[in-house]
């Protein structure tokens, strides 16, 4: 508290007193019991590890802080902060024993910047309204909290959101839209779950998202167009999973992208891989070793470091594990049972991201094309002005066993004509001397009616000499 500012004046032998202002600290009966109350730096409640099993019902009315954790508490009722808090930027509910928030039970904390309600066990659902009326929650923690599922609308309105802790819980899928007021949100953890697939829509409106962190999932399958919109992101970790396959032009979106984590998947490097591996070898930022599992022969060894040709065939189609058309019958080429080409809307994802396509380093020089050249998803950039079509007409580019055509005519110039000898009477039996040319003389030039009269009156010429 400041310190007692008085007035002294001294009036003969009289000595007067007068006492201007004085700020004391809030009465003891003001502060809920077993609570610690204090004005600095902010007006602060704090309840922690204090045994309480319900939200203290006298907190005071200009809280800005309230710690309510380490405790026993089950449940936030719709009254629990009705009347105070409404000057609350700070919350702190975690390590309790919540199992339930009730609808509109923090809508009375309008300018609330900071919530945390992780590390509560039994805390499998949360109602979609639960945090209605939040529209300047800047950070939300609700990892640990054994939350099944993210219902439909909850994080409806949250525009102001920054930074969302999801990490930890038992996320079986991500319903589609579900982040999709969250344009603003920089940072999304959601690793530690038990997430299975991302949908085409599952990141639909993360326009400023910075860090993806989604490891340590069961993740098998990533639509092509699920991280399409994520623009600004720099860092993505998918290590740990279920992946075997993953388009590259899944991946394309990613421009701005700097750290990509990828290790700890059972990869299958064989046709299936071509995108990832082309996309790979264009990435400019830092990423992991992407280590194959299949097929055997490859086995350990890293997807960046492949030749293109190591990457024909198919690795045992009817295994499990991501990519493999097992239901197709017996008696078929095996590439075509898991490097079938795509429908006419999913073309290569080279041409997806927008601007021109990286170098792909140094290649040797150049050699004679072989009559059964492999598709090659790897070409080098094209010409400013070609078109997609020109350059990879089918999804995998040229189809095995079919050289691909040159682009342009070869530049090679033509030989000069050779230079014949003059006729004369030595060499007139040359074959030169004996017919005309084709381009040698005016007589290849005359119509066959002349020529015909041209070549007797030549013969009788040369008799005569």
């Amino acid at each position: 508290a400041p310190p007692l500012v008085c007035c002294v004046t001294l009036t003969g032998s009289r000595l007067l007193i007068l006492v201007l202002g004085l700020a004391l600290p809030p009465r003891a009966s003001s502060c809920p019991p077993a609570c610690v109350c204090y004005r600095e730096p902010m007006v602060t409640v704090s309840c922690q590890q204090q045994g309480l099993t319900a939200v203290p019902a006298d907190i005071p009315a200009h809280s800005q802080r309230i710690f309510l954790h380490r405790n026993r508490i089950s449940s936030v009722g719709a009254a629990s902060f009705a009347a105070c808090c409404r000057n609350a930027t700070i919350l702190w509910v975690h390590s309790n024993n919540l199992s339930r928030i009730e609808p509109g039970a923090l809508a009375g904390l309008a300018r609330l910047e900071e919530l945390d309600i992780s590390d509560n066990r039994q805390l499998r659902t949360l109602d979609p309204a639960a945090f209605r009326g939040l529209g300047r929650l800047r950070t939300l923690r609700a990892d640990r909290c054994g939350l099944l599922e993210l219902a439909p609308g909850l994080l409806r309105g949250l525009g102001s959101l920054r930074y969302l802790y999801l990490q930890d819980n038992a996320l079986r899928r991500l319903p589609e839209d579900a982040f999709l007021d969250l344009a603003g949100l920089a940072y999304l953890f959601l690793h530690g779950n038990r997430l299975q697939s991302l949908p085409e829509h599952a990141f639909r409106g993360l326009r400023g998202l910075d860090r993806l962190l989604l490891h340590e999932n069961r993740i098998a399958q990533v639509h092509r167009r699920a991280f399409r919109g994520l623009g600004r992101l720099l860092t993505l970790y998918l290590f740990n999973n279920s992946l075997s396959e993953l388009a590259g032009e899944a991946l394309a979106p990613l421009q701005s992208l700097q750290y990509l984590r990828l290790n700890a998947n059972p990869w299958v490097c064989d046709c299936r891989a071509r995108s990832l591996w082309a996309w790979l070898r264009r990435f400019g930022g830092s990423s992991s070793e992407v280590e194959c599992r299949r097929p055997a022969h490859l086995a350990g060894r890293d997807l960046k470091s492949l030749a293109e040709a190591e990457l024909d065939g198919c690795a045992d189609p009817g295994g499990g594990g991501g990519g493999g058309d097992a239901g197709l019958g017996g008696g078929l080429d095996p590439l075509l049972k898991c490097c079938r080409p795509q429908p006419e809307t999913e073309k290569s994802f080279l041409y997806e991201a927008s601007g021109p396509a990286a170098p792909l380093g140094p290649r040797p020089g150049p050699s004679p094309r072989p009559a059964k050249e492999k598709e090659n998803m790897a070409k080098p950039p094209p010409p400013r002005n070609a078109t997609h079509k020109q350059i990879n007409d089918s999804p995998f580019g040229t189809p095995p066993g079919r050289p691909e055509p040159p682009r342009t005519a070869p530049a090679s110039a033509p030989a000069p004509p050779r230079r014949r000898p003059a006729c004369s009477r030595r060499n007139r039996t040359k074959p030169h001397c004996r017919l005309p040319q084709p381009g040698n003389g005016s007589a290849a030039r005359l119509g066959p009616g002349l020529r015909l009269l041209i070549l007797p009156l030549g013969w009788s010429l040369l008799a005569g000499c």
